[in-house]
């Protein structure tokens, strides 16, 4: 499947190259499932917002 998925986006990988992607699977997964065991950050907007109509303050 991993090939199939590397083919659909173009992306060329070597033999090796998909075996190291196969072995890191797990950990990767794990690690991208710890993101959404947060609780308190389920309803947290994650990203920064720009305000066209801020005002920049002179620090100096």
């Amino acid at each position: 499947m991993m090939k199939t998925l590397l083919a659909a986006a173009k992306l060329p990988a070597s033999e090796a190259e998909v075996a190291a992607l196969a072995a890191g699977y797990e950990a990767q997964r794990a690690a991208v499932d710890a993101l959404y065991d947060v609780p308190a950050a389920r309803y947290v907007d994650p990203a920064l917002r720009f305000r066209a109509a801020a005002r920049i303050e002179d620090w100096a």
